[in-house]
């Protein structure tokens, strides 16, 4: 197990100076904890450093990711499977929603005061960076509150600059219409000329590099990613909100994967081995692997390594007679690993899966492992293989193509749209395989081969894959989840919403057995028991408390089996 280690924020600042060249950075550590150092830094460079914040969690990627969300998911399984009590979240876990606190929001909402500061007649030209930041804390918002329920933010961020420091807590209902009714401002103001050649973020937007148009695509997505979690508690909204989105001129929704908002960096951003981005640790599952491989999906060798027993292993271990002459490498090198706690823990399977071999080459011991890993470099590209740190780029999708059409392949089969859903199902699964196609070759991923076009076709006609109206919101909830591999709380999100993937679906996850019993899978984070010395204790207990009235919220506050208002039954 990987010890986790704190990165200061010096720490950093350092690593974004060296990528992200030609940004001022320096005074973020002084701005974050007082607000006369924001005089000296331009507005741009805190838009940079809360879209860095977004991305540097790599206590998330390691508590809430592959702990926590990845495992509950079926993505993966710890190095000897899923122990007994896996699905327990007691410690750690919701690194999320500390961030918006302590930095995004803040940075994001510092963006519009640094404006506000600025000579009368320069302010209009910041009229569309200020939008811009308003979709981007949009997101984040909705992200936390995905998992948390009611939250602060209509009243939040403005302590330091003379506001409430005891925020008011926004309903979960009453937060999403807040941040429809905010991007749909943004994205008329984005759209509309004004009276003032505007100042471009440029580099200080390592999304979009400034490009406004695709801002207003990002900003669509979004719109209907929110609206997606109406589905079952106000299915007439979700209508409403998907025809304005998706009435908008062509020009003003996402096309292809280059429209895709995507936060793109060098291998270095991730860290090296002592990261918390370090993914050694993350088994391929058996369901998944054995989907993908039973289909022939393209993406299983972006997605998953192979085992270890490729012919000259095989042969360095019978000359070590470790394996009987005439062994052969079998055709399938991609197995996972077993989900179920007791599956996992059962002895054939313990001497069969999870007993590697170990052979001494050239002086070192070599291992021979019968399972498949995680591509690691899919989740840290500097990710080091026999001995040679990763050089590509890192790949952290928000929302990509794939994603957008996906959502609209899922609305036009639950007839919010009128919308052809094959067209889009079959537009979104191929988007998918490309992107992760251009992840694999940026990100230098091992035993990849480039995905030609006789495969994707092959894949579409595969009998589970091709587009069945019968089965359409099974089949396209299946490919959102295998799509969302680098994003498993929207794979989370996806199963809550839907149903989907279960044991009888077209992705079949089983459930998971311990000690003879079905686990139940979390579907929110804990919430914390508020305390009566805190200075917003009224607040926080009055919106728990209006919480825990829904059916469903759970035994307790800290019940990760309970539901936020959006997650019906």
């Amino acid at each position: 197990m990987i010890t986790p280690y704190k990165k200061y924020v010096a720490g950093l600042l350092t690593v974004g100076t060296l990528v992200f060249s030609g940004c001022q950075k320096e005074a973020f550590v002084e701005t974050n904890i007082n607000p006369e150092g924001l005089t000296s830094v331009p507005p741009g460079s805190q838009f940079l450093n809360a879209t860095i914040n977004v991305h540097n969690r790599d206590f998330e990627a390691f508590y809430d990711f592959y702990r926590r969300i990845m495992p509950w998911m079926q993505y993966s399984t710890g190095v000897t499977g899923n122990g007994q009590n896996f699905t327990q979240v007691y410690d750690n876990f919701g690194q999320r929603y500390g961030s918006l606190y302590t930095g995004i929001g803040n940075a994001l909402t510092d963006v519009e005061k640094l404006v506000g500061d600025l000579p009368a007649e320069e302010q209009p030209r910041y009229v569309h960076m200020i939008r811009i930041a308003r979709v981007l804390k949009a997101y984040y918002t909705f992200y936390v509150s995905d998992i948390y329920g009611s939250i602060p933010y209509t009243e939040a961020f403005q302590a330091r600059y003379g506001g409430t420091q005891t925020p008011k807590y926004d309903t979960q209902p009453a937060l999403f219409a807040t941040l429809d009714t905010e991007l749909k401002e943004a994205i008329t103001t984005l759209k509309t000329p004004q009276s003032a050649p505007q100042v471009s973020l440029g580099t200080n937007d390592q999304y979009y590099g400034g490009n406004v148009q695709q801002w207003v695509k990002a900003a669509n997505a979004l719109r209907l990613k929110i609206a997606s979690r109406l589905a079952k508690r106000d299915p007439a909204k979700l209508k409403t909100i998907a025809q304005e989105v998706l009435s908008s001129p062509a020009a003003d929704l996402m096309s292809s994967n280059a429209d895709g908002w995507v936060f793109v960096t060098p291998a270095g951003f991730t860290g090296d081995a002592g990261s918390n981005f370090f993914p050694e640790v993350l088994r391929a599952s058996r369901p998944l692997v054995d989907f993908m491989y039973e289909v022939k999906d393209p993406r299983i060798d972006a997605f998953f390594t192979p085992n270890g027993y490729s012919q000259a292993n095989i042969d360095l271990l019978i000359a070590n007679r470790q394996l009987p002459a005439g062994t052969k490498e079998s055709p399938k090198r991609y197995i996972g690993s077993f989900t179920s706690p007791d599956e996992s823990a059962a002895q054939q399977n313990v001497r069969r899966y999870y007993t590697v071999r170990t052979l001494a080459v050239s002086g070192a011991n070599q291992t021979f492992d019968t399972l498949s890993y995680i591509q690691p470099r899919l989740f840290q590209a500097s990710y080091a293989v026999n001995g040679t740190a990763g050089t590509g780029r890192n790949y952290f999708p928000v929302i990509n193509y794939a994603d957008f059409c996906l959502m609209r392949a899922e609305m036009a089969a639950t007839g919010i749209t009128t919308e052809d859903a094959k067209t889009w199902y079959e537009t979104g699964v191929t988007a998918s395989i490309d992107w992760y196609d251009m992840v694999a070759q940026g990100g230098q991923l091992t035993n990849y081969t480039p995905v030609t076009a006789a495969e994707k076709t092959a894949y579409l006609a595969q009998p589970k894959v091709a587009f069945n109206p019968a089965k359409a919101l099974d089949q396209i909830a299946s490919q959102q989840y295998v799509h969302f591999l680098r994003q498993p709380s929207e794979g989370w999100a996806t199963w809550k919403r839907t149903g989907f993937p279960n044991p009888t679906s077209t992705v079949m996850l089983p459930n998971l057995i311990s000690n003879g019993a079905v686990l139940t899978v979390p579907r929110r984070a804990p919430l914390g028991i508020p305390s009566p010395t805190e200075p917003n204790y009224a607040n926080r207990k009055a919106a728990y408390d209006d919480m825990a009235k829904e059916p469903g919220f759970g035994r307790d506050l800290q019940d990760a089996t309970g539901r936020v208002w959006w997650d019906r039954p």
